[in-house]
Parts: C-alpha cells; structure tokens; sequence
C-alpha cells in the first residue's frame, strides 16, 4: 500500500541533500515545461560517498524516464543533475506493512530445494553458505544417542551390507555435483558489486566530462566573438583593425598624442618599436609622421589599441627607407595611444 505522493523539483547547478527519514519508492523523472536548451540533462544520486546516474533525459527524444528505486530510512542521499534543464522525481512513500512484507520475502524454505537450487541462491547472494552450517550444527546437536537407539532408520548392518553402503556412497559422491567453497562464492558477491560500482563511476565521470566539454566550448565561442574585432577601412587605404576601444573621448586633429608602438613589414620582420617607458609623442595631422598614421590614430581613445595595415603611398612610397624598409613597402604597426593633450 502506498502512504502518499513524493516528489522533488531539481534546479540546475543546485544540489538537494537529506537522510531519509521515511522510506519511499522513486518511479519517475521528467524534465520541466520550460526548456533553456536542447541538450541532455543527467540525474545523479550520491550515496555513501558513490554517484549514481540514475537517467539522462534529452529534449525532443527522451523527456521522461520510468524509474523503480527504494530509498530506505537512514540513508544519506544527494540528488542533483548535470545539464541546463530542470527536471522532476516522483515516486510514493512506503508503507510499514509493505516493508514488512519485503522483509518476508528473503525467508526461503530450504527443505523443499534440492542442492543445486540452494546453489544458485548462494550464487545470487540470496543465501548465506555459513548460516547454512550453523543450521546443520544445531540439529547434529538436538538428536542424540538415545534417538539414535529408537529410530527405525537406525539398524545394525552386517560386513555385506556394509561393504554394499560404501560403494553407495562412492558413486552419489563421484554424481554429486561440488558446490563452490564459501570463500569463492563471497568473492564473486564481491566482484559483481565492484563491478557495478566501476560502472556507475565511469558514468558519473561520463557525465562530469560531457558537462566540461560544453563549459569550453562555451568559452571557445566567446573568445571567437571577441577575437572578431571592428575593421575600419579609412583614406588612402589604410585599413585599421580595433583590437580595443579604450576609455573616454576619441582624439581628434591638432591634440598631441603619445604612443606605444611595433612596426613590422608584411613578412613578420620588426623595423622599429616603442613598446615601453616615453611614449613617442607627435602633434596628430600635422605631418610630424607618415600620413597613414594621422589617419590611422585619430579617432582612438586613452588606452585604445588598433593594428594599422598602410600602403607604401601613405607610407614610405616608392623610395622606402633604407636599410630597414623596401621601396613601395607596405607597413604594419601594432599601435597604442598611451594619453593625449
């Protein structure tokens, strides 16, 4: 009989702990109305100290997920999932009498089984081999000589029948099948729980790594956007790339500005630099430096940083400047305006 309803509404990246106060039967998850995204949400149980994933659900495929789990009074569990969406446990509550009645069900009357029967349920760790011979003592211990002397089982056999017995009991021993020592039987209980417990922690450990897995791409897209920086094509060609727009008003024609600097030729090769200490200080348009530079810089702010891309026309032009810069080289300068006036 069921004592009432259950249930349990996990929000994402929350965790819901507690000791069971009263036994209850788990029968179902399924995710929430409103879905943040498409991908698969995991259900976790954390009991004694081992996560479990109980069910994945995804969006448009799996959206709920029969269950049958038993939490029984006591036990310290922690329910939480892995994923984006949020998802709901219901089960019932147990009653006594149904506890009761499972507890009646591990008696197993062993006198009706045959050997290889009791076997199997030492197998399936149903029984356990020693309370076996702890049974087998205690009758050994209540039937004593005196019922050996009234029972009709007992009669006295003569050197033929005698000899008749032992090959008897030669030939059921050679048919008998042999059981299992009691060790192995426990070693095997063992392994299937070792077993059972590797595979409920590469699950977790599954889960874990699918959650990681969508955190970095995550980040791997919002480093993209911000690598897609605003390019500017401006007079004469010159092309500048914002690589930060710096803080304030943008610098406009006759302020003096002060600069940090790196100038490279298309292959790489740095022809001159001022990256640190006095910045190089110059009146902006007023042709106190190549052209492609009053027109690249005005317009940046404090703190601003561009890649400039400038033609030899708006540079050096066809002469260059020896022995650094070709003739009709075009010029790349990673620049950043330090302050102005």
């Amino acid at each position: 009989m069921f004592r009432g309803f259950w249930g349990l509404k996990i929000e994402p990246g929350k965790t819901y702990s507690q000791t069971v106060d009263a036994s209850f039967r788990l029968s179902n998850a399924a995710l929430g109305l409103e879905l943040k995204d498409k991908k698969r949400t995991s259900v976790v149980l954390t009991i004694d100290n081992m996560n479990f994933v109980l069910c994945s659900l995804t969006p448009g495929s799996i959206e709920q997920q029969s269950l049958d789990i038993c939490l029984t009074e006591g036990e310290d569990i922690t329910f939480e999932t892995v994923g984006d969406n949020e998802v709901f446990l219901t089960g019932n509550f147990l009653s006594p009498e149904e506890d009761s009645d499972e507890d009646s069900d591990d008696d197993v009357d062993l006198s009706s089984l045959s050997p290889e029967q009791i076997q199997e349920l030492i197998d399936q760790g149903l029984i356990d081999p020693e309370s076996l011979l702890d049974e087998d003592d205690s009758e050994d211990e209540d039937y004593d000589s005196e019922d050996a002397i009234e029972d009709d089982r007992i009669q006295e056999i003569t050197e033929k029948d005698e000899s008749d017995l032992e090959e008897d009991e030669k030939e059921e021993e050679e048919e008998k099948p042999k059981p299992e020592p009691v060790a192995e039987v426990k070693i095997k209980k063992q392994a299937k729980k070792a077993e059972k417990r590797k595979a409920a922690e590469e699950a977790a450990a599954a889960a874990k790594e699918a959650e990681a897995a969508s955190a970095k791409k995550a980040k791997k897209e919002q480093r993209k956007e911000k690598s897609d920086k605003k390019s500017l094509n401006l007079q004469g060609g010159v092309v500048a790339e914002i690589k930060k727009e710096g803080t304030g008003n943008g610098v406009k024609k006759g302020a003096r500005v002060g600069m940090h600097y790196i100038g490279k030729l298309t292959n790489g090769k740095v022809f001159d630099q001022n990256t640190k200490g006095k910045p190089l200080w110059f009146r902006l348009g007023a042709g106190e430096v190549i052209k492609g530079w009053d027109v690249g810089v005005a317009g940046m702010k404090k703190g601003g940083e561009r890649r400039l891309t400038i033609p030899a026309a708006m540079a050096y032009g066809k002469r260059g400047a020896p022995p650094d810069i070709p003739p009709n080289a075009t010029l790349i300068f990673d620049v950043r305006l330090v302050d102005f006036k």
